[in-house]
């Protein structure tokens, strides 16, 4: 039977921004960390559908109706799962082909293993006599032995056939070595593609080494890096370097320092800034935007502070703009970049310096134009390209906040610019349907079940006091509901399963409709650990009950059979008061 790949099933959930998706057809206000619309499945006059960007998912406290973004296209077009994924992916630009058999699962676990076998090599290479003096620049650079080994740094040597022999004993396909992105094909000859190079290993979001860069060392290459080539598993537009180690960082402040090198990130995370990313051997781009607002609501930008550095910095500032991400730029000294900037002066005048000191986009964009020394023509010039790039925010609100600025530090009256501004933006509305259904019984009304799920929030949460507590102390044969014991299995043991991922394990309205709620609620008077312990405590609780439950029946069996029975009595005695305590 045809099936989309589950790989391109979670490529498409993990590049669907859940804001974007329904934006599309509600018109959503931030209220906290959440946004808030009128629901498209029911007719209402205060909004009470809510989206979470950071988990994924969408809930209504009206109609109770909840889910991921594939749940939403599913319920709001009442169309099948695959019709709903073969959508997002035609929004997203991700071609959804269709397999029949369960190799695709093992090419992409091929392709996995090559990657991880590769950072293996590279990494003891490195700390090897081969790697001796690749090493030694790293240290020199000011990284520490912590975090080569952290970030798995390695050295590929200046050989062609290093990597390929060394995994000719896996027997890997033609195809896995083709498509991995590690190797160069010359008639029937394999060689590889990265020699010579301090390798920095690209990780995606569940920390699987998905690609590399390298960083020439030794040889007289003219290509001072080298990056994988797209490849089923490294897709550079979705892609950043470090997000793995740093997305808690971003999510507590809220905001993302953007630079433009591997080794910018690794400096200011080993300095103790750790809300960085990086763009993957490639241009920041509007898909890259959609990734990084499901995390932060600012971004910094901290590019190289030479001409290249200033105008990517303006590209990528407008992006983030019209995404709805508010950008300020970090302004490194001339001649530097962040990497040189942090090692040199330190982590305190990074901070205060530069992202103390960050400029908004327009005051950074006139700035570094010479706005001010332009003759009349040249500034009305720079104020259409401007509006340009405004033209394609479509928040109004923010849209309107850039014309009044522009004005005003331009200079010029603002109904003037406002007259500038011809292309106007059509207001999404949002659809309607004519009542609040019935609502449909919950399978998880009762105080057990309510447990269960508070279980799943936990270990669904970022709380990792309270996540150990779980994992240390829960029976999980106590959950009784077969979905859910089998997500709290996974949940047990990783820390990367998302909100959207989980909603995807249940096909049931009634289902997602009381997960949503949990997953979306955000509980601020009970901590996660109080919710821990009092989850456990029912658990046990009815636990105990069954227990009791149990030994009357045998004490009933007992008596009829003339045995004594009154150890077994008191044992039910003692149950009934650790019960009651």
């Amino acid at each position: 039977m045809a099936r989309i790949p589950q790989e391109t099933i979670d490529r498409i959930r993990d590049s669907a921004d859940i804001v974007d998706v329904v934006s599309r057809h509600v018109d959503l206000k931030k209220r906290g960390r959440n946004f808030f619309g009128l629901c498209p499945f029911h007719t209402e006059k205060t909004p009470s559908f809510s989206v979470a960007p950071d988990k994924g998912i969408y809930h209504c406290f009206g109609c109770g109706n909840g889910g991921n973004a594939v749940n939403f296209i599913m319920e709001l077009e009442k169309i099948s799962f695959v019709e709903a994924v073969q959508q997002l992916g035609q929004q997203l630009g991700i071609e959804v082909a269709f397999s029949g058999t369960d190799e695709s699962k093992q090419f992409f676990d091929h392709l996995y293993d090559i990657h991880a076998t590769a950072a293996n090599l590279y990494q003891r290479v490195l700390d090897s006599d081969r790697g001796q003096q690749a090493k030694q620049y790293l240290l020199d650079r000011g990284l520490t032995e912590e975090t080569i080994k952290q970030f798995k740094i390695g050295f590929a040597p200046d050989n062609s056939k290093f990597l390929t022999e060394r995994i000719k004993e896996k027997r890997y396909s033609r195809e896995v070595l083709e498509k991995s992105g590690l190797f160069g094909f010359s008639n029937t000859d394999v060689f590889d593609r990265f020699r010579g190079r301090i390798m920095f290993p690209i990780f995606n979001a569940s920390g699987k080494v998905i690609a590399f860069g390298g960083r020439v060392f030794g040889t007289d290459d003219p290509a001072k890096y080298m990056n994988s080539p797209e490849t089923p598993l490294y897709h550079k537009s979705e892609v950043f370097y470090g997000l793995h180690l740093t997305r808690d960082a971003i999510r507590k402040s809220e905001s993302a320092i953007l630079v433009e090198g591997y080794t910018d990130l690794i400096q200011l995370y080993q300095s103790g800034i750790q809300n960085v990313v990086a763009v993957s051997g490639t241009a920041f781009t509007d898909r890259h935007v959609q990734q990084i607002r499901r995390f932060a609501s600012k971004v910094y930008l901290a590019y190289d502070g030479d001409t290249a550095g200033i105008n990517a910095a303006k590209r990528a500032g407008y992006a983030l703009l019209k995404g709805g991400v508010n950008p300020k730029v970090i302004r490194i000294p001339d001649g530097l970049d962040p990497d040189d900037w942090v090692s040199q002066a330190g982590a305190d005048i990074f901070r205060s310096k530069g992202i103390d000191q960050a400029l908004g986009l327009l005051p950074f964009h006139l700035r570094t134009s010479n706005f001010s020394e332009m003759s009349p023509q040249e500034k009305s010039n720079l104020i259409k390209d401007i509006l340009s790039e405004a033209a394609q925010i479509s928040d109004p609100i923010i849209r309107q906040d850039l014309i009044k600025n522009l004005a005003q530090v331009g200079g010029v009256e603002e109904n003037q610019v406002v007259h500038m501004f011809t292309q106007q933006m059509r207001k999404k509305r949002p659809r309607h349907t004519e009542a609040v259904p019935k609502q449909k019984k919950s399978l998880f009304t009762s105080v057990n079940a309510k447990a269960e799920l508070g279980i799943i929030k936990v270990l669904a949460g970022d709380d990792q006091e309270a996540r150990a507590l779980i994992q240390s102390d829960l029976d999980i044969n106590l959950i009784e509901n077969d979905q859910l014991k089998t997500l709290a299995e996974m949940l047990m043991g990783t820390n990367n399963v998302k909100p959207a991922e989980i909603m995807a394990h249940f096909d049931s309205a009634e289902d997602r409709e009381i997960v949503s709620q949990i997953l979306i609620d955000e509980d601020d008077s009970t901590s996660p650990i109080q919710m821990a312990q009092d989850c456990l405590a029912t658990l046990s609780k009815v636990s105990t009950k069954e227990k009791i439950k149990a030994a009357r029946i045998k004490i009933r069996e007992m008596e009829a059979a003339g045995q004594d029975a009154t150890d077994l009595m008191m044992e039910v005695v003692k149950m009934q008061k650790d019960l009651r305590g």
